[in-house]
């Protein structure tokens, strides 16, 4: 038998936001569906892209993002943002 967890809550209002500048650092399309965590202590969210190739967008309060490829583990990928690595924005050498 597995214990299963309860899905996450719906992101809150002041997240939406934060949820689509994920979104569109990714590439997905709007309204496009993807798992969003919502960080601790205010921290931001972390808008995950599923499927091969995918891959997980940290986006802090001030909308700067960290890209991280989905070899990575969430807690990994975590520490490394809040210690506050970001992606450079796209028009100097991000994510292509």
């Amino acid at each position: 038998m597995t214990d299963l967890l309860p899905p996450p809550p719906p992101p809150r209002a002041g997240t939406e936001r934060l949820t689509e500048v994920g979104k569109a650092f990714l590439g997905l399309a709007p309204g496009a569906g993807a798992n969003v965590v919502e960080l601790a202590d205010g921290a931001g969210v972390c808008v995950v892209q599923t499927g091969r190739g995918g891959g997980k967008a940290y986006v802090a309060p001030d909308r700067t993002v960290l890209f991280v490829p989905s070899a990575m583990d969430f807690d990994t990928g975590l520490a490394a943002f809040l210690a506050g690595a970001r992606t450079p924005a796209r028009g100097s050498a991000g994510r292509s």
